[in-house]
């Protein structure tokens, strides 16, 4: 209803129309601001360099670029594969069957995680996507593959 007296008093001002133009609405119109909702989604932490190389055991590291990709540059010791198509899937499975495929115990919610790809980007919307599954203590390593290669003396 709003959106129709918007634009019916667009049409009839017969001017360009900008944010900062004036628009009549009728009376019985209100115009809110908008509503900020709040949920539980965790916050999505950054580790760097460092934090990847000394990685305790219980920490997870997930690398969720292609294979194709890890064949031609390698990839981070410790980490596992679960490219970012299927990371949901992954993580959604029962602990045997994510151990039989990854040799590492399924992440419970509260297990740090730790996600990298080629440069961030790709790890931080697989972060997000454990996060909408439960998971809480959730990272994402800024440079990924990149910042590790060139730290490292490794072809990018």
């Amino acid at each position: 209803m709003l959106l129709r007296h918007f634009l019916v008093a667009l049409r009839a001002s017969k001017t360009a129309f900008s944010l900062q133009s004036p628009i009549n609405l009728p009376a019985n119109c209100t115009l809110f601001a908008p509503q900020r909702f709040y949920s539980n989604v965790p916050e999505i932490g950054i580790v760097d360099y460092d934090v990847v190389k000394n990685l305790a055991p219980q920490k997870l590291l997930i690398d969720v670029r292609e294979p194709d990709e890890l064949t031609k540059t390698g990839q981070i010791p410790s980490s596992i594969n679960i490219p970012l198509g299927i990371v949901s899937q992954e993580l959604s499975t029962s602990a045997e069957l994510f151990k039989s495929k990854y040799g590492r115990e399924k992440p419970q919610a509260s297990t740090e995680i730790i996600f990298h790809c080629m440069i961030g980007k790709r790890s931080l919307k697989a972060a997000e996507a454990a996060a909408a599954l439960g998971f809480k203590n959730l990272k994402n390593y800024e440079g990924s593959w990149t910042d590790w290669a060139k730290r490292e003396g490794l072809p990018k």
